[in-house]
């Protein structure tokens, strides 16, 4: 009985002491190639957190739906509005193009706000940005 009370328990911890991973899940749902450009500021060039390449643009091709998501990782925890502004202090702008829409957030407040607003899951792991049909 002990045992299985100790493992119980170390079971409870240990659920409970795991972070989630930080997220940027985007998704093309629509038909046609879609593409999200992430601007980045001159002075975060050598030191961003998309980690994935020293250029000032980062743009992702997002094809139609069977292969049509991307999800990026930023470490453990979640999308505090804190982390979102740190991040948000890296770039210039996002643009989203598609067959329907052309959308460019170039203001911190604007970009700010829009990846608030797409927080998903349990603390707000994940951003999920989705490109409608």
């Amino acid at each position: 009985m002990k045992t299985i009370t100790s493992l119980l328990i170390l079971g409870v911890v240990a659920l409970f002491s795991c972070d989630p991973v930080r997220r940027i899940d985007m998704k093309n749902l629509g038909a046609d190639t879609a593409h999200i450009i992430w601007t980045l500021n001159e002075d975060s060039l050598n030191n961003n957190p998309f980690l994935l390449s020293n250029s000032k643009e980062l743009k992702f091709d997002l094809y139609p739906p069977k292969r049509g998501k991307i999800n990026m990782s930023f470490g453990p925890g979640n999308w505090s509005p804190k982390e979102v502004q740190k991040l948000v202090g890296h770039l210039t702008s996002l643009e989203i193009i598609s067959a329907t829409q052309h959308i460019k957030i170039d203001s911190m407040s604007r970009l700010r706000d829009f990846l608030l607003a797409r927080r998903k899951g349990i603390g707000g792991a994940r951003i999920e940005i989705v490109i409608p049909k």
